[in-house]
């Protein structure tokens, strides 16, 4: 068996080892099971089609989000603690001492696999035969939960940028928590052509990107909070940063702001600062702590800068995954987004 085959086995295996093949998509997201779970099993269902292009797994992104949309809070008439109402969005109490709220994070994560799936249905003739009606209806879904994001935005504090407020935290949201839904932005705005989105993902990824600490003129290093105070302590770990990358990626891809010399150059923070000689990984993206926690769920996250990196850099972050993922014997959630870009990128090992 060749290792595409080995690979796509091993998705399928853990696939169905979680909850018979139904994942976390039957759950609430109360304790944060569909935004730190499902969301990642959607995310590794696009990623499979792009492998394979077996329609498999675009069937089984339908009855999984299906499930998820049916347990929204605006459906259940849960309301959100801030906003005084439900909301078209997943509430959770686990982060908030009891209180229900619905994160921008959490519906940025729950709704980015199916914003995937309505762009790619829509650029492509012969999907919109079999998916055109469900991807009409997640459009929608996903539009109203965008909607409900709206008061929570700002502009500023550049005159280029834009950033998402919490009315818990009181303050800008950490770059991640803000990143995930600017990546639902960057694909809702090429399936709509939607100038609000565009301007939306832009500014964001100037409030990313002018915030990036450049003391090596190779690489990149960042906090996870930027206060708007101008406070950012520290470094960002790893598995939230790869939110980040992931969303530069998409900029990359669709010509917001970040250009592949940035690529190269979050790439560069892991093999050069990440990544160390004794075969393990820093905790964090400035080199600091033990990564090990992480991985290889972070790494394979990482993987999606493959997309726009020189086929040696690109080579490189995919062997140390690989050799990461080698490791491992069952998959979590977010681990078979790895397995799955492992299998995408399968051509540079």
């Amino acid at each position: 068996m060749d290792i595409r085959a080995l690979l796509r086995e091993r998705f399928d295996r853990s696939d169905l080892a979680i909850h018979a093949g139904k994942g976390y998509s039957q759950f609430t997201n109360e304790n944060g099971d569909l935004a730190w779970g499902e969301a990642y099993i959607l995310m590794a269902y696009m990623e499979m089609y792009r492998a394979t292009r077996d329609s498999h797994y675009l069937h089984q992104l339908v009855a999984h989000f299906d499930r998820v949309l049916a347990n929204r809070d605006d459906k259940r008439g849960v309301a959100d603690a801030y906003a005084g109402k439900p909301l078209a969005g997943w509430g959770a109490t686990k982060y908030t001492r009891g209180a229900w709220h619905v994160w921008i994070v959490h519906t940025g994560m729950i709704t980015l696999g199916p914003a995937e799936f309505v762009r790619l249905v829509e650029a492509d003739r012969w999907l919109q035969k079999e998916f055109a009606t469900k991807a009409q209806q997640y459009r929608l879904h996903i539009e109203q939960c965008i909607q409900d994001t709206e008061p929570y935005w700002r502009n500023g504090p550049g005159a280029d940028e834009g950033y998402y407020y919490s009315p818990h935290l009181k303050d800008a949201l950490p770059l991640n928590q803000q990143n995930a839904m600017g990546s639902v932005l960057v694909e809702m705005w090429r399936a709509t052509g939607s100038r609000l989105y565009r301007d939306r993902a832009q500014r964001l990824a100037y409030f990313f990107r002018n915030r990036l600490r450049t003391s090596d003129p190779r690489l990149y290093d960042w906090a996870y909070w930027y206060r708007l105070n101008g406070d950012g302590r520290g470094s960002e770990d790893i598995s939230h940063a790869s939110l980040n990358v992931d969303f530069a990626v998409r900029c990359i891809v669709d010509g917001l702001v970040f250009t592949r010399r940035d690529a190269q150059r979050f790439a560069n923070t892991w093999l050069l600062k990440v990544r160390r000689s004794d075969g393990t990984w820093a905790g964090e993206v400035g080199g600091e702590e033990d990564g090990s926690e992480y991985m290889p769920g972070a790494g394979g996250m990482w993987l999606g800068l493959c997309r726009v990196l020189p086929r040696p850099q690109a080579q490189a972050l995919y062997r140390d995954v690989q050799t990461a993922f080698a490791r491992k014997t069952s998959l979590t959630a977010v681990e078979m987004v790895g397995v799955a870009r492992l299998l995408r990128y399968a051509f540079l090992g």
